[in-house]
């Protein structure tokens, strides 16, 4: 029935033509009531919130077709700063009556079908009160669609153009229809906002999933009595409620609420009579945002004049803050900062002029510039600059700061590009890359507040990124490209892909270091535009040609566009085949960390990655660290909407030491935002090759030449790629490079340079005087540390603001004073310095106070009102030191003087404040406590925050909070309950120092009122620490004393008694000592053997980098034998242990001291006011002949007993031990230390236990509780834990080296025993037969000139380690077994020499060739290293030398080459040459085997017989050309220096070419003949072959019916087949031969 009513009804309303929309009639006025409130807090009742409310009627009448006005009659704005729902609104009547002249002007709209227009008003509104007429306009903006109940569009207001539902409902007995709109703030296509601060971070949409930080939503509702000529809108409440929360819902929210009421009231005849002034169009129904963003919402100031204003505070911060910082310099500097915002550049440049000369001003303003933000501050550090009144440090600093704190427009942007590309700033290096850098961060952060940003921004550096690339300059090529990356701008894609390697002609000029930085240019711009880049590097990545580098650098990059699982699945595939381990490894490891991540950004690429790991075999895995990785840990938490992500990126090449570049990144998550906080990457590519090798080798152009015509022997060889000496860094902030340096020989050449033009001794000279005549400092530094700030309109048409401000002044007072006895002569001659006795005091007073504020709510240039979470800090520690060192006797000491100390040394202060405060009446601001103080509890809480309080923290919170007792209800609602209170006071006492340290903690928040996190913040906090006097004697000051040498023992202040060991405890301790000095280290293996298992004896070694972890641990356990045989045996007692030993050296002399004199005594104590001894004294003593050294530790106090005594003796060369005791005269507590060598099985080992006897009981108990986590943290970390019964009170672990290439940890607890074994990196070289050879060269050597080391001893262990990162290339008989560990079988053709390593590049250090002499069929050796030609070859049992042809007798070695670092040497059975300096770390020949060593910084730049050295496996069959071969006999023949002629002095008889498959195939369906992509070796024309064998070679096949064939360049064709051919390995040559 009643659908069919509203059906009637609706088609009546229809048959009479009622319009809907609302229309105003042109002969009327319309009066309404009009109410808006705008109120923030938090959504309890009980707590304080602040608002504002506007109250008006509102007069609307038609002025032309479509235009009607619109005027304010009555209006009233009050303000609130109260306890809701209780306090009232209080009328800020002096705010109404300055802003009534505005706000009754009457102004005009455009109207037309329920829809707003334009807007006109006159010049003399303002905007702000412009947008409060928009606010009402914004009611009247009603789209109805006549044919249509329920609809959804995107509907234009005051916030911009939002997502918008209507739904119409018809009342047919009140002949009114109902109409509801609700508006989605947070889906927006247009949104008003204003974020300054913001530009950096990046919209996480899936990080706001489960909740959202900030949300908004608006609802209206309408009463519309329709009628024919248009509907009249009788009534209007709009409720729009903005919800923001750090954190996730559930901790709490902070809301800001606005209402809006518009009531019709009546008809009025008299039109509206518009002003009498020129309207001007105003923009539309949107909002304009005003003077809001210069003004602060921490202060509301009156500025009249900004010059005498600024002037004015900048006294105050100078005055104020000499001694010590101001408490309230942090605001004050705010406070300059808002009031030079408003500033002219005339006015900035006359406070300049005025102060600039004055250190103390000086230094403020330029603090304050780079933050204010204006372009007429920009403007003023370019024309300064320019005009020299600043200096090239200041400016840089200046810089830096703007570049991230000033906000981007274009007239910024435009004085950012005359002064980056300024001449003067061109000529300065440093500042130009600052300022470039800088210009590509300002147009990126325009572009994320504009994100329509016009591409002619990036117009002058696309123009000269193509005059550089014209000219080749790579280091303008680098600058650009990082100035591009810099802004994101997707329009710079196509000028770098110009120069991007496989894109671009021009990438080949560049070096990899170049070609690097042009891809990582991508990141910024995948940001904004993953679509665009993502093809791009997914095409570099499948790029096989390019360097490895650049391929795992394109890695990173698509990475970064959150690839999809299709993606990530095809890179997987693509591993599996690819042939270059490094880049298998870095992705491999890449998306295993990936797949782990709990980003919610990454939760697409984890669940890919996951999909890959199955798909890569899990062998790639155990790579060692020798190959690139990628690592990447993060942490999120939904319920606090935070997180932390750490990245690091380690590119080797080669696998040396020295990784090729290093990026580590961190990146944070908060509030469904993410930001790259900080990013830093190194390049240390050919540093070493730098710092090691030999510096004359260019200069040898015969060498070089001589090594050339070498190489021509071999078949298409091509040198690879030298790269650039060179090591970078750079670093980025908040995903913007603000910093790069190169560091090349040429600037390393012009730093030595300026050092040694610098005079050390006048230096030196100078600065003695000026300490002697004294130094005094003052020093301040203020900082703007954040500005983040979010303004967008309400529906009230007033701003709401979201913002954190947090500043801090640091300041510090140092004076030095020096004395120098006596007097230094002129000139200073350094032997008068060791002769002096110097004197230095010092006194320094730092001091910080830092604020921070949190605000929400309404800020304009008339009114505040707001909710605050203010924050402050402070804190002195002033300090006065002497220093006193008496050089002749070896005195030095350190004194802590007396000085006055300020009552708290730290203060933090946290309050919840609610504000509301007017322009026109400051004064009567009201503050009012988000925590209500209840009059139930209102003497108690003065109690707590007033008497208990420090004197000056109380004083700071009656100053900061108003606390309106009386306007409190006696009647407490039952919902309200009182703030919970606590005030506790903790004190340390630290009688040595004479003071006690007291912290106090007060606080009272709302955490009775609802357990919420967000709540527990509210209220009033404060956390004091302060250092007073102890109770007792006053200390005068305290002092540190070491005496070195003779005059040590006139320092003891404290006898040393005996030990008395008729005391029961002494003797228990003793008996308790001697016991496990004999029977512990008897007892220790025989009590855990059957439950522990240890590594295995025999260990077979492995071709692949994973052998070390093939170690399995046998099932019984190998005990440790023991090297030691201790130095101190008598002829009585042989047999006895190394503990008898020990305990025979102790009874000897149980105190030193009673026999020797101490060797240095060091003191610590605090003289007091009565003059008894309080501290602590060490003395050591030295026993030569037992090795013995021994360390007391004393309490000085008179009725204090304690001592710690340490002694320690070295057994032998094999074994130490050392006794600890502690306590009352060193009897209460001991311990056992051991360390010693031994073996486990026949791998060397160490082993080192501790023993106790009696420790605390305190340590027991934490001892076990923790190893109650032990098996659980070892597992996860891949530790073997076993249960075991060991030693009860022994803790034992021993590290063995299995293999050169792993380490075998075992520690035993009492209970359980843990293992693992760890692969190494790089062979340890340190065996047993190293180490003895070692010990036995050195040891008497030590013994005798202790304490100085032999320097041979220093270069034998930097051979060893030369050794242990060296790559070894070795040949036993026939097998040969590469740098990289790869074995294959060497036929090697007669008389020919083939290259066994080199280095590739153009410099040819050096060439290593290997012959099989015809005759004696034995290996010989030629090396080619500098001028010289070196032959070693085996004749009979003996190795001989020929240098340069002439023959060297053995008798004659060492042989040391007159210039280079070239030795040949005698070692075991064979010869040794040496030339590290030169690449080859060793090469040694004996009867039966060869090998050859190549220095770290070589590797990935040799070629040969024996590979690369890079550790790429798949490729280790490369031929001269570059070709990857699939046979080891067709590789090793590659490498064979063919001749031209039979005639030639090297007797090989045979060449490489390419040779015709013998019978023809089909290849495509055709007939073809085939030529073999391989070259093979065959007999010179006029020789026959005495010896072949078979060799499977590659084809390339063409028809048969191709008439030329071109067989130069074989290498480069495509494989069709691979067949067999015949390769020639011995030939005979007759008389005639060509």
């Amino acid at each position: 029935m009643r659908l069919l009513v509203l059906a009637l009804a609706i088609a009546f309303v229809a048959g009479q033509h009622v319009n809907i929309a609302p229309e105003f009639a042109a002969s009327k006025t319309y009066t309404y009531k009009y109410e808006a409130l705008l109120l923030g807090g938090l959504p309890v009742e009980g707590l304080a919130r602040a608002g504002l409310k506007v109250s008006s009627k509102v007069l609307i009448s038609a002025v032309a077709d479509n235009i009607f006005l619109l005027k304010l009659a009555d209006p009233e704005i009050f303000e609130y700063s109260g306890v809701w729902p209780k306090d009232p609104f209080v009328p800020a009547t002096k705010l109404t009556s300055a802003l009534a002249s505005q706000l009754l002007i009457p102004i005009k709209f455009e109207y037309t079908n329920g829809v707003v227009g334009n807007v006109f008003a006159p010049a003399e509104v303002s905007a702000t009160v412009l947008n409060i007429h928009r606010g009402i306009l914004n009611i009247l903006q009603l789209n109805l669609k006549k044919t249509q109940n329920v609809y959804e569009l995107q509907e234009a207001g005051a916030q911009g153009v939002c997502k918008t539902h209507y739904l119409i409902n018809e009342d047919v007995k009140a002949q009114h229809i109902i109409v509801t709109k609700s508006k989605d703030l947070t889906n927006c296509q247009e949104r008003i906002i204003k974020d300054l601060g913001l530009a950096y971070l990046e919209t996480c949409p899936e990080c706001q999933l489960k909740s959202k930080s900030m949300s908004g939503a608006a609802t209206y509702s309408y009463i519309v009595k329709p009628s024919a000529t248009g509907s009249l809108i009788t009534e209007a409440t709009v409720r729009e409620l903005h919800q923001v929360t750090p954190i996730a819902e559930m901790g709490g929210v902070a809301q800001m609420e606005a209402k809006q009421s518009l009531r019709f009231l009546q008809f009025e005849r008299t039109p509206i009579v518009q002003a009498n002034v020129e309207y001007a169009l105003r923009g539309s129904i949107k909002y304009e945002f005003a003077t809001e963003i210069l003004q602060t919402p921490i202060q509301l100031l009156r500025i009249s004049n900004p010059l005498s204003q600024a002037v004015e505070i900048l006294h105050h911060l100078v005055a104020n803050n000499v001694v010590k910082v101001h408490e309230d310099a942090p605001l004050k500097f705010i406070q300059l900062i808002q009031v030079l915002r408003v500033a002219t550049f005339e006015n900035i440049e006359a406070i300049w002029t005025q102060y600039h000369a004055k250190p103390e001003y000086r230094r403020f303003i330029l603090d304050a510039i780079p933050v204010v933000g204006t372009s007429a501050a920009v403007r003023f550090i370019k024309e300064q600059f320019v005009a020299g009144q600043i200096t090239i440090p200041e400016t840089v600093q200046i810089l830096l700061a703007a570049v991230h704190m000033v906000p981007a427009d274009l007239e910024i942007i435009r004085l950012f590009s005359t002064l980056a590309l300024h001449h003067k700033v061109q000529e300065q290096p440093v500042l130009r890359e600052i300022t470039m850098l800088g210009y590509g961060t300002m147009i990126a952060k325009f572009c994320a507040a504009v994100p329509t940003c016009p591409a002619e921004l990036l117009k002058p550096i696309h123009d000269r990124v193509a005059e550089a690339i014209a000219k080749a300059d790579i280091a303008e090529i680098t600058l650009l490209i990082k100035v591009l990356g810099n802004a994101g701008h997707p329009a710079s894609l196509k000028p770098i892909m110009k120069i991007l390697p496989g894109f671009g002609s021009a990438a080949a000029a560049l070096p990899v270091r170049a070609q690097v930085d042009v891809i990582l240019a991508l990141r910024n711009i995948a940001k904004r535009d993953p679509k665009l880049v993502q093809p791009v590097a997914l095409q570099l990545f499948m790029d096989k040609t390019l360097h490895p580098e650049l391929r795992m650098v394109s890695c990173i990059v698509l990475f970064e566009t959150r690839p999809a699982v299709a993606l990530v699945s095809t890179l997987a595939n693509v591993l599996k085949k690819e042939s270059s381990m490094q880049l298998v490894s870095f992705a491999y490891s890449h998306m295993k960390f990936l797949s782990r991540s709990t980003a919610p950004d990454m939760a697409v690429v984890a669940a890919a990655s996951n999909i890959a790991m199955k798909i890569l075999s899990p062998k790639v895995d155990r790579l060692s660290y020798r190959y690139s990785r990628a690592m990447h840990i993060d942490i999120y938490r939904n319920p606090l909407m935070a997180g932390a992500a750490a990245s690091a990126f380690i590119i080797n090449d080669g696998a040396t030491i020295l990784p090729r570049a290093i990026v580590a990144k961190a990146r944070a998550y908060l509030a469904g935002a993410a930001a790259d906080v900080l990013e830093v990457g190194i390049r240390t590519e050919g540093l070493q090759e730098v710092i090691i090798k030999s510096p004359a080798l260019h200069e040898k152009i015969d060498r070089l030449h001589k090594m050339k015509q070498v190489m021509k022997a071999l078949k298409e060889w091509r040198a690879l790629p030298q790269s650039q000496p060179l090591a970078s860094m750079y670093a980025k902030v908040m995903g913007q490079e603000i910093a790069f340096v190169n560091i090349d020989k040429a600037l390393v050449d012009r730093a030595v340079e300026l050092a040694q033009t610098i005079d050390a001794k006048t230096m030196l000279k100078d600065a003695l005087k000026a300490l002697q005549t004294g130094i005094a400092a003052h020093i301040a530094k203020p900082l703007l540390a954040a500005e983040v700030r979010r303004i967008f309109p309400t529906a009230v048409g007033v701003p709401m603001e979201l913002s954190l401000y947090s500043a801090a002044v640091a300041a510090a007072t140092v004076k030095v004073r020096g004395i120098i006895t006596p007097p230094l002569s002129e000139p200073i001659v350094a032997a008068e310095l060791l002769k002096a006795d110097f004197k230095l005091e010092a006194e320094a007073i730092p001091s910080i106070s830092a604020h921070t504020f949190v605000v929400m709510g309404v800020n304009t240039a008339f009114i505040q009102a707001a909710v605050m979470a203010r924050a402050r800090g402070s804190t002195v520690v002033p300090a006065k030191i002497a220093i006193r060192a008496d050089i002749p006797k070896l005195n030095f000491k350190v004194e802590a003087l007396p000085m006055e100390v300020p009552e708290n040394i730290a203060a933090v202060r946290l309050e919840t404040l609610a504000i509301a405060r007017n322009i026109e009446d400051l004064s009567s601001e009201r503050i009012t406590p988000m925590v209500p103080v209840i009059v139930a509890t209102e003497q108690l809480s003065k109690e707590i925050f007033t008497s208990k309080m420090t004197a000056s923290f109380a004083n700071s919170m009656a100053q900061s909070s108003e606390v309106i007792y009386s306007d409190l209800s006696s009647e407490v609602p039952p919902q309200l309950k009182a703030g919970s209170s606590i005030h506790k006071t903790y004190c340390l006492p630290a009688p040595i120092l004479g003071l006690k340290g007291c912290a106090e903690l007060m606080s009272t928040n709302s955490a009775l009122i609802r357990t919420q996190p967000l709540l527990n913040l509210l209220g009033q906090h404060a956390a004091v620490l302060a250092v007073r006097p102890a109770d007792g004697p006053a200390i005068e000051r305290l002092e540190v004393e070491v005496q070195v040498g003779p005059l040590a023992a006139e320092k003891i202040l404290k006898a040393l008694p005996a030990l008395q060991q008729d005391l029961p405890e002494g003797r228990n301790i003793l008996l308790r000592l001697r016991n496990i000095l004999q029977n512990g280290l008897r007892n220790r293996t025989s009590s855990s053997s059957s439950s522990s298992s240890r590594l295995s004896s025999s260990v077979s070694s492995s071709s692949s980098s994973s052998s070390a972890m093939s170690l399995r641990r046998s099932s019984q356990e190998i005990k440790f034998r023991k090297n030691h045989v201790h130095l101190h045996r008598t002829s009585t007692d042989v047999s006895r242990s190394s503990a008898a030993s020990f305990e025979n050296i102790f009874k000897q002399n149980e105190y030193l001291g009673n026999a020797m004199k101490p060797l240095v005594v060091a003191t610590f104590r605090a003289v007091r006011a009565d003059h008894k001894l309080l501290g602590y004294q060490v003395a050591a003593y030295l026993d030569k002949t037992n090795w013995r050294l021994q360390t007391i530790l004393v309490a000085l106090a008179e009725t204090d007993n304690f001592k710690l005594c340490a002694d320690g003796v070295i057994l032998s060369k094999h074994k130490v031990m050392s006794k600890i005791a502690w306590g009352a005269e060193c009897q209460e507590f001991a311990v056992i230390l051991k360390g010693e060598t031994g073996q486990i099985g026949t791998a060397p080992a160490i082993r080192a236990a501790v023993d106790w006897v009696k420790i605390p009981a305190i340590v027991i108990t934490y001892a076990k509780k923790l190893a109650e986590y032990i098996p659980g943290v070892a597992l996860t970390n891949g530790i073997t834990v076993t249960k075991a019964k060991n030693a009860e009170k022994e803790i034992e672990l021993s590290v063995s080296v299995p293999t050169n290439k792993a380490l075998d940890f075992v520690a035993k607890a009492p209970t359980m025993t843990l293992s693992k074994l760890v692969p190494l990196p790089y062979a340890v070289p340190l065996t047993e037969e190293d180490l003895k050879a070692l010990v036995k060269k050195y040891l008497a050597e030590i013994t005798e000139r202790y304490p100085e080391i032999p320097k041979e001893l220093v270069e034998d262990l930097k051979h060893l380690l030369a050794d242990a990162t060296s790559a070894q290339c070795t040949m036993f008989r026939e097998t040969l077994t590469t740098f990289n560990n790869r074995k294959y079988r060497n036929e090697m053709p007669n008389s020919c020499y083939q290259v066994l390593a080199q280095d590739c590049t153009e410099e040819l250090k050096f060439i290593v060739l290997l012959k099989k002499d015809e005759l004696s069929e034995q290996k010989h050796l030629n090396v080619k290293l500098s001028d010289i030609d070196i032959d070693l070859y085996p004749v009979g049992n003996d190795i001989l030398l020929k240098v340069n042809g002439i023959e060297v007798p053995v008798s004659s070695l060492p042989y040391q080459h007159p210039t280079e670092s070239i030795l040949i040497k005698q070692r075991a059975d064979g010869l040794a040459l040496f030339a590290p300096r030169l690449g080859l770390q060793e090469v040694y020949l004996n009867k039966d085997s060869w090998k050859v060593n190549v220095a770290d910084w070589m590797k990935g730049q040799v070629c040969g017989l024996c590979g690369k050295a890079d550790g790429e496996i798949r490729q280790e069959y490369s031929t001269p050309s570059g070709y990857v071969s699939q046979s080891s006999v067709s590789f090793a023949h590659s490498w064979v220096l063919s001749a031209e002629s039979c005639r030639d002095s090297n007797q090989c008889r045979m060449k490489l070419e390419s040779v015709k498959l013998e019978k023809q195939i089909i290849v495509n369906g055709q007939d073809s003949k085939c030529y073999s992509v391989e070259p093979v070796l065959r007999c010179l024309p006029g020789c026959l072959p005495l010896k072949t064998m078979p060799v499977t070679v590659a084809y390339h096949c063409l028809p048969t019916h191709t008439s030329a064939v071109d067989l130069s360049s074989l290498s480069e064709k495509t494989v069709d087949v691979r067949e067999t051919a015949v390769a020639h390995m011995a030939c005979q040559c007759d008389a005639q031969c060509a």
